[in-house]
């Protein structure tokens, strides 16, 4: 009886082993899921930021005086130096939405047929908050901070991605 009472916590103690290791290596994958989701939204970001500043540039050739600043962080801009705003790339556009500083805008919404990630009041918010702060270095530079920050759990994580942004014409 003795014997049969100590093999069964034996039993028992593998198998909560094995339980707690699991769990651990699906919390883990679950955060890095949620690392890259973080990683592309930051890269997203950038990417509409750049493609506006090359439109600017390429209007200037087909004869419309444009800023290479324009829309981006020219004075009264949503992300003028001193502002955070989000970036939209369903809509691209930048808009401040009510931002006062890092952790402060407006959660990121997702469509739930086509998986876009924005602003739609009418799509499904997600854990994901994107904010934008852009520094004027130079007449023809531009710092650009993208933070990504979300909650698994009790824990607040967040990614930040810096990019240099150039006038290159």
């Amino acid at each position: 009886m003795l014997e049969t009472i100590i093999a069964i916590a034996v039993v028992s103690l593998a198998i909560a082993g094995a339980t707690s290791a699991v769990r651990t290596g699906l919390v883990g994958a679950s955060i890095a899921k949620e690392q890259v989701k973080a990683f592309y939204l930051t890269q997203e970001a950038i990417e509409v930021i750049r493609n506006k500043r090359d439109g600017n540039i390429l209007a200037n050739f087909n004869g419309t005086p444009t800023s290479w600043l324009a829309g981006i962080s020219e004075v009264g801009a949503p992300c003028a130096p001193g502002n955070t705003c989000v970036v939209d790339a369903s809509a691209y556009s930048l808009s401040n939405l009510g931002c006062s500083g890092w952790n402060s805008c407006p959660y990121l919404r997702q469509d739930p047929s086509a998986y876009l990630y924005g602003y739609n009041g009418s799509w499904t918010q997600t854990v994901f908050r994107r904010e934008v702060q852009i520094e004027n270095v130079a007449v023809d530079e531009i710092n650009i901070s993208v933070q990504v920050s979300w909650t698994h759990g009790a824990a607040t994580r967040s990614f930040k991605t810096k990019a240099v942004l150039m006038k290159w014409f």
